[in-house]
């Protein structure tokens, strides 16, 4: 059960903290709102979606067409993701948040607890 309940909160924070930094990136360079809403379609048609799919299918030429056995794909999830981390260093900034912001972990933590539980109480409601 504990495995679980940390395994949904490391799967929470995988896709919150991506998601969390493209919108601070978003608007600190100030482009449109609506863009943000069409990346965040087009990253959960293409991204999830459409690469799901053909990982799974390039995967499946790796072991059954050129025969490289049961661990194939996982040896090219690991090129990609090489790649895709060079990619990731050499372009990106990194974000640090709002600096006028300066609260400690706790405080964070609190209002982030308030949103949470008055978010499922009018939820609920």
């Amino acid at each position: 059960m504990v495995g679980r309940v940390l395994g949904g909160i490391a799967t929470s924070l995988l896709f919150s903290a991506f998601e969390s930094w493209l919108v601070a990136e978003h608007n600190k360079r100030g482009f449109e709102q609506q863009w943000l809403s069409l990346t965040f379609s087009k990253a959960i048609f293409l991204g999830n979606g459409l690469v799901a799919i053909l990982a799974g299918l390039f995967g499946n030429v790796l072991v059954d067409s050129l025969s490289l056995g049961p661990v194939a794909p996982f040896d090219a999830a690991a090129i990609f993701l090489a790649i895709g981390m060079a990619i990731i260093l050499s372009s990106w900034t990194e974000n640090f948040g709002d600096p006028s912001e300066n609260k400690d972990l706790l405080t964070q933590f609190r209002g982030a607890a308030v949103a949470i539980a008055s978010g499922r109480v009018q939820y609920l409601l």
